[in-house]
C-alpha cells in the first residue's frame, strides 16, 4: 500500500498517524527514540508492508506487471491500491475519503518539523499537489508513476503500467477488496 493506504489503516491516534508516515525513513531499532505512540504507527507501517508483501491477492496482482516491468510491480501496485483504495470509497462511501484527507494534511501539518528530512521534502510536493486526492483519477496515478520511474532511474514512461491495471480491472479491484478486508482485520491500534 503507498501513502493513502497507510494512512487509512492508522486509525484516530494523531501520533500513530504520522509515526506510520514518517515509518519508511525509520531504519531498524531507531525507532525506539520515538514516543510510544510514534512507535506504534512506525511498527504499523512494518506490520502493514509484512502483510502485503505476503498476501496472496497482492502477490497475484504484483504478477502482472512482471513481464513488462521486471523488478518493480511491488512499486507499481502500492501505488495502483491507493487509486482502488478511491475506486472502493466511490462505491462504498463508507470512509468519507475527503474529509479524511484534510485531517490527514492537518495532522502531518502539524508534526512537519518532526519529519525526517528527506519525509519532509517528499511531504511539501504531496501537499502542494495534493496526491492523496488526485490518486482517485486516472491522471493522478500515472503522474505519480511517471515521478516514481524517474525518480528511482527506472523508466521514464512507468505511466504505460497503468495500461495493465485497465485491461485487468476487475480482477484487481477483486483483489483489492478481498486484501483491504484482511489487512483491516489485521491492523490493531
Amino acid at each position: 500500500m503507498n501513502y493513502l493506504g497507510h494512512l487509512v489503516l492508522s486509525g484516530d491516534n494523531d501520533e500513530v498517524l504520522f509515526g506510520n508516515f514518517i515509518a519508511d525513513a525509520v531504519k531498524g531499532n531507531s525507532y525506539s527514540n520515538w514516543s510510544a505512540n510514534v512507535q506504534k504507527g512506525i511498527l504499523l507501517h512494518r506490520l502493514i508492508d509484512d502483510f502485503t508483501d505476503k498476501n496472496s491477492y497482492y502477490l497475484e496482482g504484483k504478477r502482472r506487471f512482471y513481464e513488462s516491468y521486471p523488478k518493480i510491480g511491488g512499486v507499481i501496485l502500492d501505488i495502483v491500491y491507493d487509486h482502488l483504495l478511491w475506486q472502493n470509497e466511490t462505491v462504498l462511501a463508507s470512509l468519507n475519503l475527503e474529509k479524511e484527507i484534510i485531517r490527514y494534511y492537518q495532522i502531518l501539518d502539524k508534526y512537519k518539523d518532526l519529519m525526517p528530512p528527506k519525509i519532509r521534502f517528499m511531504y511539501g510536493y504531496m501537499k502542494r499537489d495534493d496526491w492523496l486526492t488526485n490518486y482517485q483519477y486516472e491522471d493522478g496515478i500515472k503522474r505519480a508513476l511517471k515521478g516514481i520511474g524517474r525518480r528511482i532511474g527506472y523508466s521514464n514512461d512507468l505511466d504505460s503500467s497503468f495500461e495493465i491495471v485497465k485491461k485487468n480491472k476487475d480482477k484487481y479491484m477483486e483483489e483489492f477488496n478481498k486484501f483491504f478486508h484482511a489487512i483491516k482485520n489485521e491492523v490493531v491500534y
